[in-house]
């Protein structure tokens, strides 16, 4: 089967990588994985032997300040760039996907240096970067940049579709390739206790940051009827990404205490499931997204679903079927869902979603035939429909080349960094003597 090479340095949507995984490999391809190691706690969602961990290495380990940590990170994700570099030129991979560019500049530096032999793909998870919140400078500078050096842009939705045109990229190249569902990576060993909770229960689950309108959510339950309101309870749980406490306080001042239960923190595999199952409406009261990996795990067990009318919700829930829509940001709208959930209770029938990844991975390879098409008309190279690989040569001929030597190799560089990394790493203020 073809090699492709696919990039996720920091592993931001591993259960969507693994799905993608198994929907190339149906369509005949051969996907690895360029990405971080696997942190204490963290799912091998990707088959590890698909898996090429070469990138923060160091920098992940939770040791100095912050600052200091995202200086060495920056630092380690231009030297994982360079490693990139080389294992492409070791693999010699038919095309090259990045899932997401870090560091907007520092990767337009590699990827114009790996378009001279692969052609190149750029998936863009979020068509507003970031969701329109703040980011640092290294990674708001030149940030559209990758998606106009790529010979293909695969985006989740009509709306990101046109969205990236506005920002510059021709709307020829930018092809939509649809999220498909996700599917929790692990049940709980032990048989869940019976809820004895018989209040209709909402869940909001995922990092809290503030496009993902949690304060609507709250301004909502306060407009509920009493009589609704003591029928409901919201579990709001996932890491905080903001001022938590101005959401503890806004929920003393509007008085919905006895409603609301917050769970800020990052929740293993197993609780998330037990949060899903506790489950009868799941609620995402976004002001912004394009496509929700949380949307679509949510999936996994269908539930009633209550959700802003923008991006992936707009275009894939059937309201009035599985859910409602209501306009974003609106606390008027949303309370009337709310309230029509708790006293209907509406069920969700399970049927079988159109949307496979056996069909997304046949998308997918017609969009990197199309970006080798690309490829083709700009250089000499061949194409990819053709039996033979004649990619100019790398170091060493492709098939020699085993994934596991490219593995060992990777990991001995990065364990050197790590050991200058240490030797240069400040000293707390307690050990200073």
């Amino acid at each position: 089967m073809s090699r492709v090479l696919l990039v996720d340095p920091s592993l931001f949507t591993a259960p969507y990588d693994a799905a993608l995984t198994r929907g190339l490999q149906s369509a005949g391809l051969t996907p690895l994985w360029a990405v971080r190691p696997l942190r204490p706690g963290d799912s091998p969602e990707i088959e590890q032997a698909l898996c090429l961990p070469f990138f923060y290495r160091s920098s992940d380990k939770k040791e100095g300040s912050e600052i200091w940590r995202k200086i060495k990170k920056g630092f380690e994700h231009a030297l994982g760039l360079r490693e990139l570099m080389r294992v492409a030129s070791a693999l010699a991979p038919r095309l090259i996907h990045f899932q997401w560019t870090v560091i907007p500049a520092f990767d337009t530096a590699c990827i114009l240096a790996l378009r001279r032999r692969f052609p190149i793909v750029v998936t863009v998870h979020d068509a507003v970067p970031y969701n329109g919140e703040k980011m640092p400078f290294l990674q708001r500078f030149a940030v559209d940049a990758p998606l106009r050096f790529a010979d293909r842009v695969i985006v989740h939705t009509r709306s990101a579709q046109e969205l990236v045109a506005r920002r510059g990229v021709p709307l020829e190249k930018i092809a939509i390739v649809p999220h498909g569902p996700l599917r929790l990576a692990h049940e709980p060993k032990e048989p869940l206790p019976e809820r004895t909770d018989a209040r209709y229960t909402f869940v909001t689950f995922g990092e809290m940051k503030p496009y993902k309108g949690i304060d609507v959510l709250l301004d909502a339950v306060a407009k509920l009827p009493e009589r609704a309101r003591r029928q409901a309870r919201f579990l709001i749980a996932g890491r905080p990404r903001l001022d938590f406490q101005d959401l503890e306080r806004r929920v003393r001042e509007l008085a919905i205490e006895d409603a609301i239960e917050f769970i800020p923190r990052r929740l293993a595999d197993e609780e998330i499931f037990s949060l899903f199952h506790s489950a009868d409406s799941f609620v995402f009261p976004y002001r912004q997204i394009d496509a929700s990996g949380v949307y679509f795990l949510s999936q996994s067990m269908p539930r009633w679903t209550i959700a802003s009318r923008v991006g992936i919700f707009a275009e894939d829930l059937d309201e009035g079927h599985s859910g409602r829509l209501v306009p974003p940001g609106d606390a008027e709208a949303l309370a009337a869902a709310l309230s029509e959930a708790i006293e209907e209770r509406p069920a969700v029938p399970v049927a079988a979603r159109d949307l496979e990844w056996r069909s997304i991975g046949k998308r997918t390879l017609r969009v990197y035939r199309e970006a080798e098409a690309e490829f083709l008309r700009r250089t000499t190279e061949p194409s990819l429909e053709e039996e033979t690989n004649e990619l100019p040569e790398p170091e060493e001929p492709a098939e020699r080349v085993s994934v596991e030597r490219i593995r060992e190799s990777a990991q001995g560089r990065a364990h050197r960094t790590s050991g200058v990394f240490r030797s240069i790493e400040p000293r707390r203020s307690d050990e200073l003597t």
